[in-house]
């Protein structure tokens, strides 16, 4: 990247972070173009040199979100979305252990702004990190257990991501203060009670 592409990819992350700071205290229908220039510190003419409008700039800022989101995950992730997973026995087919947990617990913890923004501003209801979870996790291991049925993989799917997110709001509520290998240790309990996993 040489210096006038770097220039203008710093410009565009700082209009990311502005739109995540604005969503902290407006709904994405009240903020305007000038709120973000401000805030960004930025022109209107900067602003459409990267985008026609804002649900461009909020595409984008969605976009960067997931891909560091799975970036954060590195080999793990990408080992995950390249297995086979007809050969994999059923207790290989769980993914909630500190192997996954720990990078998105990691990620949460460094990003917890943005974290509550997308969880709670209804301009980030598309929901694309939920959406390849499910097609490129859930659905294969669900199929590898007989579930096949779109309809009800989605209920599980929505089920099992709620569950998750609900426990990871209230560790992001409390200021992400107890450790991650905790938080892993509940999340795990909560998904497969038998392992009755020691809690200090």
């Amino acid at each position: 990247m040489n210096k006038a592409e770097s220039k203008f990819h710093n410009t565009a992350v700082k209009m990311d972070d502005a739109l995540v700071l604005l969503l902290e205290h407006k709904e994405f229908k009240d903020i305007s173009i000038r709120d973000i220039c401000e805030k960004a510190g930025v022109n209107r003419s900067t602003f459409y040199a990267h985008y026609e409008n804002l649900y461009d700039l909020l595409k984008e800022t969605q976009e960067r979100a997931v891909s560091e989101f799975f970036v954060s995950f590195g080999a793990s992730f990408d080992g995950v979305i390249h297995t086979d997973f007809s050969k994999m026995t059923a207790d290989e087919l769980v993914f909630i252990s500190p192997q996954y947990l720990v990078p998105y617990l990691t990620f949460i913890k460094k990003n917890r702004r943005l974290y509550e923004v997308y969880n709670n501003s209804d301009a980030f209801r598309i929901g694309e990190m939920d959406k390849q979870l499910i097609e490129n996790v859930f659905v294969p291991i669900y199929a590898k257990n007989g579930v096949t049925d779109k309809k009800i993989v989605e209920y599980m799917s929505r089920y099992f991501i709620s569950g998750v997110t609900a426990i990871t709001m209230e560790w992001v509520k409390r200021g992400c203060e107890d450790d991650i290998l905790f938080i892993c240790e509940v999340i795990s309990i909560c998904v497969r009670p038998s392992m009755k996993a020691p809690l200090k």
